[in-house]
């Protein structure tokens, strides 16, 4: 056993993607001031290469694109970070790669994992003389707590932690959880049939796929597009520009064919476009002005607070702004009123939704200029379809139409949502860090956020231009809105036109009456939180057993988030006991340079609390 049983105090490490390298630095930079030249052992435990992890491994195909412009995303705390751990300025991944990038601002990941192991490189290689690193190539199967180790829930004592690579096990002190999205067993499916996913695009299960098969896909995000880049171009086809600019796809004929669907029905919007060079833009706001971390926790301490009685309003208010301020100021003939008297009548009247409506009717007088986020959430509503070429064709007009609204001139407005959504997003995200959210609060800020990841998680804009050119090839058939996916026998099967007898995945819609897709692959492209036995975490699936880790369950009574502590991020057991020697750090966004970032902030602030016993 690696046991340091001497004055070094140990930390684990597990998971080394970029929020497991993030607090790796963290902790180096505040060793000097916390914790002066006594030695400290650092184990850093993952399978693939640290920093990159497995979700941005350098070897993956060059057709998987981040979907973060290069430019927006660092790994290194600038002067704008308030933490009291010290800055670390360094480049963004734009500025390190120095090089072409795809769609003008976007790079592949597997270039972003380049950068993401430089950076680990670099912070290891100047860490103060008293950290001893080991990095273990492999996965931690258990940790165990022993009587002969003094170990208990309350942090004191020391953890054993075993590794599934002959090594043997290594005592810490404290152990950090950075594994990223947890891996998903898939359900098993009747004989004949299979199934790919949920997950990451895997392009090993995928090109199993024969040229030419029907394949039901359930999930229309950016597991989707990551699919779709894999099917189509990795499997020889090409896309081109027409005379009159449209893209067009020319199919090699090794594509399978497709019958894509999902909750909304409907592909994630683009990222919006970046504006010229030249172009005028209007700056977006230094900090959310309505939907404030102060704000919203004022009003969530209020007796009987929810979420979203309490809190929502104060971001539906402040996106509202935001879109008025930018169609004010780039469009100022659409609307009929001028700013300053808009802006002061809107501060007055945020919490009475009916008076703001009517202020917008006022201002702004064609509805498809005002910001309607029930129709930007669920675009297909209440439509009913007369078939499948019905729903193709209306679906195509719609991607034609989103995709114009976020790359065209009156681009604007639509990024200044964006930008909008982001800023409030970390105001949640902080909230929920901080212990500011229970569980409740949690569940009910995730459900009315998802509209937020919707409107801009998307993909780069040539991605979502490809989408449509593969729609209009037939690659890609839509199936509509609240798809339904069932896996039948060979006695039930054979209804549609698609697969006839035999074993099948039978997609439709309640929006296409009749309409059925039948393929024996379903391709599940999207992440979805696995129930405690879908884990594959060897260690998780253990600890879950045990009851040292408990799954908060969602309305639905599938599996949800972990119960932690609060702040501190430390698992709740199922008899109620605090480890406090262990910390869960769940993914997160990658931070964005000169914003003060609540992810270097909440890292640095784990970083101290695993130095001083916090």
């Amino acid at each position: 056993m690696n046991d340091h049983t001497g004055p070094a105090r140990s930390l684990c490490i597990i998971g080394c993607g970029p929020r497991g390298a993030s607090i790796v630095e963290r902790i180096l930079a505040n060793v000097p001031a916390l914790y002066g030249d006594r030695p400290l052992d650092l184990h850093i435990v993952d399978p693939y290469p640290p920093g990159a992890g497995r979700t941005w491994r350098t070897g993956q195909s060059g057709l998987l694109w981040m979907n973060s412009a290069a430019e927006q995303v660092t790994m290194y705390p600038d002067e704008s970070v308030e933490c009291d751990g010290p800055p670390r300025p360094g480049p963004t991944t734009a500025g390190w790669l120095d090089a072409p990038l795809h769609d003008g601002a976007y790079a592949a990941r597997r270039d972003q994992g380049r950068y993401l192991r430089h950076f680990f490189a670099t912070v290891t290689r100047e860490r103060p003389a008293s950290v001893r690193l080991y990095v273990h190539r492999a996965r931690v199967t258990d940790l165990r707590r022993t009587p002969a180790d003094g170990a208990a829930p309350d942090g004191r004592g020391r953890q054993q932690v075993i590794l599934d690579s002959g090594e043997p096990p290594f005592l810490a002190d404290r152990v950090v959880f950075a594994q990223g999205h947890t891996e998903t067993l898939a359900a098993p499916v009747p004989a004949g049939l299979t199934r790919i996913g949920p997950g990451p695009a895997d392009a090993e299960a995928l090109e199993r796929i024969p040229a030419g098969a029907p394949v039901v896909v359930r999930g229309l995000g950016l597991v989707f597009i990551d699919c779709l880049a894999l099917l189509t171009e990795g499997r020889g086809g090409r896309f081109t520009r027409t005379p009159d600019g449209a893209l067009r796809y020319l199919p090699s004929g090794r594509e399978p064919r497709l019958y894509a669907g999902s909750r909304r029905g409907v592909p994630l919007p683009p990222k919006p476009a970046k504006p010229a060079p030249a172009a005028p833009a209007t700056a977006p706001a230094a900090a959310p002005r309505f939907a404030t971390v102060d704000a919203c926790r004022a009003r969530l301490s209020r007796p009987g607070a929810t979420f979203a009685r309490d809190a929502w309003p104060l971001v539906v208010a402040e996106l509202a702004w935001c879109h008025y301020r930018a169609l004010f100021a780039e469009q100022p003939a659409r609307t009929r009123m001028s700013w300053q008297d808009f802006d002061a009548q809107y501060a007055v009247l945020i919490t009475d939704a009916d008076r703001l409506a009517k202020l917008a009717r006022a201002a702004v007088p064609d509805p498809a200029d005002r910001l309607d986020l029930d129709r930007l959430a669920a675009p297909l509503a209440g439509l009913r379809f007369a078939g499948t070429e019905d729903l193709q064709r209306q679906l195509r007009g719609h991607l034609a139409e989103v995709l114009q609204r976020r790359t065209g001139p009156a681009r604007g407005v639509d990024t200044a949502l964006v930008d909008a959504l982001q800023r409030v997003g970390s105001v949640i995200e902080e909230l929920w860090r901080s212990g500011g959210l229970d569980a409740h609060h949690v569940e009910e800020a995730l459900r009315h956020f998802a509209l937020g990841t919707y409107l801009s998680s998307g993909p780069p804009p040539l991605r979502a231009a490809q989408l449509l050119a593969l729609a209009e090839a037939g690659i890609v058939t839509f199936v509509g809105p609240g798809m339904r996916v069932e896996a039948l026998g060979g006695d039930e099967a054979g209804a549609g036109e698609r697969v006839p007898g035999g074993a099948v995945f039978r997609a439709s819609s309640p929006a296409v009456p009749g309409a059925v897709h039948e393929a024996a692959v379903l391709l599940d492209a999207r992440l979805a939180a696995p129930g405690p036995d879908r884990v594959t975490d060897p260690l998780l699936r253990a600890l879950l057993s045990r009851g040292e880790l408990v799954q908060e369950h969602t309305e639905d009574g599938a599996g949800g988030m972990l119960h932690l502590s609060g702040a501190g991020l430390h698992p709740v057991d199922a008899s109620g006991a605090v480890h406090r020697d262990r910390i869960i750090a769940g993914p997160a966004q990658f931070p964005r340079p000169h914003t003060n970032a609540v992810y270097f902030r909440q890292n640095d602030a784990l970083a101290r609390g695993l130095l001083t016993d916090g």
